[in-house]
């Protein structure tokens, strides 16, 4: 069954800048399913139907371990699903808008409105530039934090 190691060291610092303490902690677990074969002859001793017992624990904590794995895996690929998703909406979204702005900005030179019309493209051009520009940075900083 588990075993849990703790281990605590202390040492005394002195560098260029003074003196100080530095301190370790160590922590370790051992989580097998398994006892170790002393343990489970002194248990066979007391009880000698322990060992369909421990086969029979040993067997659902697996079980339970690797639907836990199942469901977490699970929840991740939704959740990239989802990321893809919305990420492909946005540029849909954004290029819906950029197009819209260079129908009306075409209009506008129809309408002899030269100047106006071209001032918007341009304007349309640099914020569909900037959005493109923008959603990349957030992207690419999303994944190397995680």
């Amino acid at each position: 069954m588990a075993k849990h190691h703790r281990q605590t060291k202390q040492s005394n610092v002195v560098g260029r800048h003074g003196q100080g303490v530095s301190y370790e902690h160590q922590e370790s677990i051992d989580d097998s399913l398994l006892p170790e074969a002393t343990e489970l002859a002194s248990l066979k001793e007391l009880d000698p139907d322990v060992m369909s017992w421990v086969k029979e624990r040993t067997a659902k904590e697996q079980d339970a371990r690797l639907d836990f794995n199942d469901r977490k895996m699970g929840l991740l690929e939704r959740g990239q699903r989802m990321s893809y998703r919305v990420d492909l909406l946005a540029i849909l979204a954004s290029f819906t808008i950029t197009m819209s702005g260079m129908v009306f900005s075409y209009f506008l030179v129809q309408a002899n409105q030269i100047i106006t019309g071209s001032v918007f493209a341009g304007a349309t051009i640099l914020f569909a530039a900037n959005s493109f520009l923008n959603f990349r940075k957030k992207n690419s900083g999303n994944t190397s934090t995680k």
